[in-house]
């Protein structure tokens, strides 16, 4: 499926779960192929991918699962998303936050993560976008004028984060679009197609990297996921009770198709501190990887 004279660009959807990235790669396509709902759960149960239509038809999106950082991180998502890369190539990542979003929360933290140690290429951050979805087509301009300078300090942010992950000193920019993917039917929606369509002509910029260099990348590995483990730590003992913090850790694991192990930097994900009677079991000593 090719349009004359326009190079075919390839766009992985990537994102907390109900930022809106099904809706969105629907709006990107001009048809309706990714299943929406308006659940706070995940629809999306595994990564696809699906060609536009018309002016559309060299355009191919993958939705994937939301990456939310629950008390299990879905290591079979993340598998699933590599696997289909690994089939269909790769171009563009499109990062989805919600509009109303005002934080870099550590969910979105761990997200950006999962990209920096799953696409270790040199310069995957400039192939990295963002879309902030469910920015509605009936804010006034003036309102959403306003919010994009925040939106700004919250990139600053995000970019300073993406350095630090990724071990970056370069400078590097990331380019933000305003969409408002599911408008109420008939309403003038012009704004967020003009989106799109700067979104398109930027991901058209940009070189493919093919089926055989993501394998080239990626290919040697037989699993890449993460493996987790938590260390408590007894910090306060009274007549009647405990006070203990309790750490999670996670690293990165890729295995290698000989059995191999390759395992990442360790990286504190979350930790709390637990009061309980005396009564109750002590936490016993853990080993922190």
């Amino acid at each position: 499926m090719s349009i004359e004279g326009l190079k075919q660009i390839k766009l992985l959807l990537i994102g907390e779960t109900g930022d809106g990235k099904s809706s969105l790669g629907n709006f990107i396509l001009k048809k309706d192929v990714f299943s929406v709902s308006n659940s706070p759960n995940s629809v999306t149960k595994e990564a696809v991918g699906y060609f536009g239509e018309v002016d559309r038809s060299d355009v191919f999106v993958v939705d994937t699962p939301g990456l939310n950082d629950s008390k299990n991180f879905d290591n079979k998502n993340i598998q699933n998303i590599i696997d289909c890369v690994k089939n269909t190539g790769l171009q563009g990542i499109v990062l989805t936050m919600d509009f109303n979003n005002f934080r870099l929360s550590h969910n979105l933290k761990q997200v950006v993560k999962v990209i920096s140690d799953v696409f270790n290429l040199k310069d995957i951050w400039k192939r990295v976008c963002i879309v902030w979805t469910r920015c509605y087509n009936y804010l006034p301009q003036k309102i959403i004028e306003k919010y994009k300078i925040e939106k700004e300090k919250f990139k600053e942010e995000m970019i300073e984060f993406m350095k630090q992950t990724h071990g970056i000193n370069e400078n590097i920019d990331i380019p933000m679009f305003f969409v408002d993917s599911q408008p109420d039917e008939d309403d003038d929606n012009i704004r967020s197609e003009k989106e799109i369509e700067k979104l398109i002509k930027w991901a058209r910029g940009l070189p493919s990297i093919d089926k055989e260099e993501i394998n080239k990348l990626i290919g040697e590995f037989k699993e890449i996921g993460y493996e987790e483990k938590e260390e408590d730590e007894i910090i306060e003992k009274t007549k009647d009770t405990i006070t203990y913090k309790i750490t999670k850790y996670r690293r990165p694991k890729k295995v290698k198709y000989n059995g191999e192990i390759i395992y990442g930097e360790i990286n504190e994900i979350s930790s709390e501190i637990r009061t309980e009677k005396k009564y109750n079991k002590e936490p016993s000593d853990c080993v922190v990887m």
